[in-house]
């Protein structure tokens, strides 16, 4: 196999092919609404639809992995030209931490 022209740094190959690969952003995101089964968020990115996202959520002081899928994705323009995306994620087995503190909110809200 004989390499390309550029190469920059280091030796690289031509694929021939399907190579498969991940590639991960973090980005911060705000919640807009939530329930123990999902969130609507407010993101700077769109994410694929029906794609597993894991999310890193604050409980307490505490950061917290939860799995969600992505179930719908709608995009949103804001000034101008800029778009945001808001995603419906439903969780994946949320952790007891964040099902509580979710309760613990909306009983709050409840009351006022």
């Amino acid at each position: 196999m004989r390499p390309s022209a550029d190469r920059r740094h280091g030796e690289r190959f031509d694929v021939v092919g399907a190579l498969w690969g991940q590639l991960e952003l973090t980005e911060s995101a705000q919640i807009r609404n939530v329930s123990t089964t999902g969130a609507l968020i407010d993101s700077p990115l769109p994410a694929a639809l029906n794609s597993s996202q894991p999310l890193r959520l604050v409980v307490d002081g505490h950061e917290v992995k939860v799995e969600a899928h992505v179930r719908h994705v709608r995009r949103v323009p804001v000034d101008r030209g800029a778009l945001r995306y808001l995603l419906g994620l439903e969780f994946s087995s949320p952790p007891v931490s964040v099902v509580q503190s979710i309760e613990q909110l909306a009983a709050n809200q409840s009351s006022d």
